[in-house]
């Protein structure tokens, strides 16, 4: 039993409370005191005629930390709340693309009707035992589809795996015992990927997200689909191929979500305005053991530099330090194409560790952007044990570190961005003056890290909504330990140390991110039977009479979906919204308050936390917005078109001009395409 205060609209509301087995005690004006049973307390907070729960201890249960935070109940009860009716996604589709999926989980079925599942469809991009992938009539996409009664015989996409299970009842979960999702009546598109080497192929996640919205299409649904997923590597510009993708597939009813990455806080990111006699100098770090600093063992760095400026060539030189002496001791001859240089090459600082593999090297790679305009360079550095090193307090600290050398190929100054893009990769600084190769006296040679633009790369594009997290709780209890667990670490309401940014002015785009914040601090939500969950680990929270588990993770990854499922009641209530629309409601109802306000702003992004309720009271305002209608005077005529040219010359369309009413083909954008369509809206229209 939780102890806790629970506002009532009269006093009716008690038996009504008892016969949920709660224990009233005391019954004041407009609240009464209580004990609530653990398992009963989301519905309790949930019911008609409570309008608050308020728990005595620093204890949250269940998710409705994060409806309550993100005023999701309000919106699920929309009729107690002013709101013409109750949302819970009904009509919408809700997609996630991801893996380790517990297929006949109690949180993917009917609430009413376990036997019933609410799991429509099923891509599995690795299983070619059901029926074929198509987006339309005559292209085949790898793997399969299940439908219907077929879906009921899949248990797993990945035994161990349950980040997919997590993520989907996070998203759009039944509220079984108190724990669910944000839009717990939407219809679930599940996309099982593949895993190779702990990641998942950027291909496989384009062809789930046209799955998506060909199956969205067939059945004449608006859809939202979530991906928590993120990645250094990438141009970091919005450029990409599967932006690039995405951006065909959003537009009226049809919006994407990806987790802003968990790379926040780590030294990640270098930029430098370079030029061929001051280039970027970067030093190259590996985390592998506690036991042993960042410059001892080169497990594997991998890093990505690029050019902001198109078609400007680089060249690049690896050069290894000395820090006893402050000295560059040994470095290649000036590059300019791809190169492995093996260990022997500078073997006096660096061996290879026979013990993993029979060599060691670095590896430059030349690649190019998407478009071809573009160029950058990977940098691998594989398999190098120092030859020097000293123990200090048991670590082993190597006297020498690798770096490299990157400027443009001609005189003209270039702006070059690196990131690394393997958890365990980095730069560091180092502050001593350095003697260069040539005896030159170098102050502030390497160039200063961050985590200003630790971003995923494909979290950037303009019809993509990013999602960060922040801390909505900081305890939960515990199943198998019988007890609640605290991390008095963190403060609730404050950003989470790990969630992803990009400050204003910062990388190639400059663009302030993440879109939105959402709760990704132990969040409760769905574990799959097929992984630790089910083993009593400390994080499990609860396990159904069927079998299924529910349990606490922590990411980005939690906070994507709840921004999906947020989006998924808006949707029901205005199947043709856009990615435009939504972002322009999430700018004018974002929660802000002196966390979002105060030291750690600038990693929230541009608006703060996400308001389920204010967005959706604005998102019903839309509702009565005509698209194509941009003077606002309730037609769609010739004057539109010219009030939407001024504003895409001058950037001012006048006192009546309807922003949301402009991205009339619902790209996410406002640009000359959308004159096009304009045109031919008028042309059908009369």
């Amino acid at each position: 039993m939780v102890d806790a205060f629970i506002a009532i609209s009269n006093e009716s509301m008690v038996p009504v409370l008892q016969n949920e087995g709660v224990i009233v005690n005391s019954i004041f004006d407009g609240f009464v005191t209580a004990q609530i049973p653990v398992d009963k307390l989301c519905d309790i907070s949930l019911m008609r005629g409570v309008t608050d729960v308020e728990i005595s201890r620093k204890v949250d249960v269940c998710t409705d930390t994060t409806m309550r935070v993100t005023h999701v109940g309000q919106v699920l009860n929309g009729f107690d709340y002013g709101l013409p009716q109750d949302y819970d996604g009904s009509g919408v589709i809700v997609g996630v693309i991801d893996t380790g999926f517990d297929f006949q989980h109690r949180a993917f079925m009917q609430e009413n009707d376990a036997t019933k599942n609410r799991i429509v469809r099923v891509y599995n991009t690795h299983d070619n035992s059901g029926h074929p992938a198509r987006y339309n009539k005559t292209v085949r996409m790898p793997g399969s589809v299940f439908m219907g009664n077929e879906i009921y015989s899949l248990t797993t996409d990945v035994n161990g795996g349950t980040h997919g299970t997590h993520t989907t009842s996070i998203a759009a979960g039944t509220h079984v015992n108190g724990y669910g999702g944000m839009a717990p009546k939407a219809d679930i598109v599940l996309c099982a990927v593949r895993v190779l080497d702990g990641g998942m192929s950027l291909i496989e996640v384009a062809n789930c997200v046209r799955y998506i919205d060909s199956y969205a299409d067939s059945v004449g649904k608006p859809c939202v689909i979530s991906v928590s997923v993120s990645t250094g590597n990438g141009q970091h510009d919005g450029k990409d191929y599967l932006t690039k993708a995405i951006s065909q597939i959003v537009g009226a009813g049809r919006i994407f979500v990806i987790s802003a990455g968990n790379n926040g806080n780590k030294p990640f990111y270098s930029h430098k305005l370079a030029k061929n006699s001051d280039p970027l100098n970067l030093l190259l770090y590996s985390y592998n053991s506690k036991n042993e600093d960042s410059t001892y063992y080169y497990g594997g760095h991998y890093s990505e530099t690029w050019m902001r400026k198109n078609n400007t060539g680089l060249y690049y030189r690896i050069h290894v330090l000395d820090k006893k002496s402050n000295t560059i001791v040994w470095q290649s001859a000036q590059l300019a194409g791809s190169k492995q240089i093996d260990v022997s090459e500078f073997g006096n600082y660096y061996t290879f560790d026979p013990s993993v593999d029979t060599t060691g090297y670095i590896k430059a790679l030349l690649k190019t952007s998407s478009d071809g305009l573009k160029y950058g360079i990977e940098i691998e550095a594989y398999n190098l044990l120092t030859k020097s090193y000293s123990t200090v307090n048991d670590i082993k600290k190597s006297r020498y570190a690798i770096g490299i050398s990157i400027c443009p190929r001609n005189n003209t100054p270039c702006e070059i961005d690196a990131w690394t893009y393997v958890t365990k990769s980095g730069f560091g600084t180092y502050k001593s003056p350095i003697k260069t190769y040539v005896g030159n006296v170098v102050n502030n040679f390497y160039s200063a890290v961050s985590d200003s633009c630790s971003i995923g790369s494909y979290a950037i594009g303009d019809s993509i909504i990013s999602a960060g997290a922040f801390v909505a709780r900081n305890s939960y209890f515990s199943l198998y330990r019988n007890t609640i667990i605290e991390d008095r670490t963190v403060t609730i309401g404050d950003i989470c140390s790990f969630s992803s940014y990009q400050a204003a002015g910062v990388g190639p785009t400059g663009y302030e991110l993440p879109t939105i914040c959402a709760p990704g601090f132990n969040v409760v939500a769905a574990g799959s039977r097929y992984s630790y969950f089910a083993n009593r680990h400390i994080n499990t929270v609860m396990k159904s009479d069927d079998g299924s588990y529910w349990g606490v993770m922590s990411g980005t990854s939690m906070a994507a979906p709840t921004v999906a499922g947020i989006i998924a009641l808006w949707l029901q209530a205005k199947p043709n919204l856009s990615v435009s629309e939504a972002k322009s409601i999430m700018a004018q109802t974002a929660i802000k308050d002196h966390y979002t306000l105060g030291g750690n702003r600038i990693r929230f992004g541009p608006n703060g936390k996400i308001d389920a309720m204010a967005g959706m009271q604005l998102v019903l305002e839309h509702a009565k917005i005509i698209t194509g209608d941009v003077n606002g005077d309730g037609r769609i005529t010739i004057a539109d078109l010219t009030t939407l040219i001024d504003y895409l010359l001058s950037g001012n369309g006048g006192e009546s001009f309807v922003l949301e009413a402009s991205d009339v083909n619902g790209d996410g954008e406002i640009s000359i395409a959308d004159v096009t369509s304009l045109i031919d809206l008028i042309l059908t229209s009369n």
